[in-house]
């Protein structure tokens, strides 16, 4: 009320700035029938990602072996006054450099051993891996700095007082944190490999397929300004490169690995149309759990991959109004059935704890120690004590938790939609499509994943939620005009 601001802080950002990159990719694909049972498909694909810029071309990078912030000679008088003297610029190569070695192949083959009924199919490509489109075009760090300001009452003064919240000479820069890269491009390699058997049954086909996949020498980012875990209580100077908060550097030696086994059946023709897929899936990573930069990289699943999915939609044409005079076939006949179903296992999640810094590090929170496996039977699992509690302790002082992440699976997913729908004709031009759908019809409740923070007791290990993609059972009615 008396135009005394507690704080300010105030920034003079970089705008209408235009950002440059480029991408390349040649690809040279054949097909070779050697002869009526056996086919063959060879590719080789060549992809050049380019080198983003910013159009000023005020672009930084950071020297891990240095600590020194690396800026072009042209963007050297840009850099903000008010930047830290404690962090050392040099002018330099800033930009990444794309690599010009990605060259992969693609092979693919289709054989029908027992005639036209049974296909046997394989294949195997290599893919080059994207880093993203302006990923390492670093713009802001040291041309653009905030300042911040704390008022104080003095004699009966305040510092400062609106309409002018930012007085000369008395602001402070908040902690810098940096990021850098090897500014010569590696990309990763991405193999991915299939092996399919096809059969038909009279109307029925049906797929049996493995899928897999092998991912090497990806690209991550890890905060390496951390001080190794220890009894030492933690200070700013602990830290290797302490004129920072933060310093992320880009790693080259991501993993991961993805294994599935479909099934799959379908029926195109007749009154009952359906397609069925069954999924058994794997996939685990080593670039996830990140919290000490100094520990050997650990392989854990995917959050996202489920064990089990099954997938079913059918489509009946029902029988009926046919036959039964004009009136009653336009009212009785057409109508369709739609039905699909959703049914996978749990998602996978991590424990974890809060509140404290064991490690020394600054870090707060994070993964427990493991002390025994967490997940319960099926049958002994309920809402009010999902996983075992006991299996988790926080990490005793010294050293972060050695549980992996992703190590608890979660509820699983069941879900009927059904649909009734016909459409009337009204004109030759005009047509009429009424649709009555129920969204899980089964009123069939989903539930999240429980709270795993065994920092937080009163919620520990309890599912308290439902999942927010799976709502209660919907009755809509819906009618569309088609000219």
């Amino acid at each position: 009320m008396l135009g005394l601001p507690f704080s300010s802080q105030r920034l003079d950002p970089l705008t209408n700035r235009t950002q440059l990159d480029s991408e390349l990719g040649i690809y040279a694909q054949d097909s070779f029938k050697v002869n009526n049972r056996l086919t063959l498909e060879l590719g080789l694909r060549w992809d050049r990602f380019g080198k983003p810029n910013y159009e000023d071309g005020l672009i930084f990078n950071w020297d891990r072996a240095s600590g020194n912030v690396i800026v072009p000679q042209d963007a050297l008088k840009a850099v903000s006054p008010l930047y830290p003297s404690s962090i050392k610029i040099v002018t330099g190569d800033a930009q990444q450099h794309p690599s010009m070695r990605n060259f992969v192949p693609r092979l693919g083959a289709a054989y029908r051993p027992f005639g036209a009924n049974f296909v046997v199919r394989g294949g195997y490509g290599v893919y080059t891996e994207t880093i993203g489109r302006f990923a390492r075009a670093q713009g802001g760090g040291p041309f653009q700095i905030s300042e911040m300001f704390f008022n104080s009452i003095q004699n009966g003064q305040p510092l400062f007082a609106m309409p002018n919240p930012f007085p000369a000479g008395a602001g402070s820069i908040p902690s810098q944190s940096v990021s850098g890269f090897d500014p010569q491009t590696r990309n990763g390699r991405i193999h991915q490999f299939n092996f399919t058997i096809e059969r038909q049954f009279r109307d029925i086909g049906v797929r049996l397929s493995y899928l897999g996949s092998r991912s090497r020498g990806l690209n991550y980012n890890v905060n390496i300004n951390k001080p190794q875990p220890s009894l030492i209580p933690f200070v700013q100077t602990r830290r290797p490169y302490p004129q920072f908060v933060g310093a992320n550097f880009a790693r080259t030696d991501g993993a991961a690995n993805f294994n599935a086994l479909t099934l799959q059946g379908q029926r195109k023709v007749g009154q009952v149309t359906f397609d069925g897929h069954w999924t058994w899936a794997s996939n685990y990573s080593n670039m996830q759990n990140l919290e000490n930069p100094y520990a050997p990289l650990f392989w854990n699943r995917d959050t996202n991959t489920v064990r089990h999915r099954v997938v079913l939609n059918a489509i009946w044409s029902l029988p009926f109004g046919k036959g039964k005079g004009y009136l009653l076939n336009q009212a009785l006949g057409g109508w369709q059935l739609y039905w699909i179903a959703y049914m996978e296992t749990g998602q996978f999640f991590s424990p974890s704890f809060a509140g404290s810094d064991p490690s020394n590090t600054n870090t707060v929170g994070g993964i427990p120690d493991r002390i025994g496996n967490g997940n319960l039977a099926p049958g002994e699992r309920t809402l009010s004590r999902w996983f075992d509690t006991r299996a988790f302790a926080a990490p005793p002082a010294g050293r972060f938790g050695n549980s992996g992440l992703n190590v608890l699976e979660g509820p699983g997913l069941h879900m009927h939609d059904l649909t009734l729908g016909k459409t009337f004709p009204i004109t030759e031009r005009f047509k009429f499509t009424f649709m009555a759908a129920a969204q899980n019809l089964l009123n069939q409740a989903n539930f999240s994943n429980p709270n795993a923070n065994l920092s937080a007791p009163g919620s520990y290990g309890v599912v308290t939620a439902v999942k927010g993609y799976a709502p209660a059972r919907q009755i809509m009615l819906r009618g569309r005009v088609d000219f």
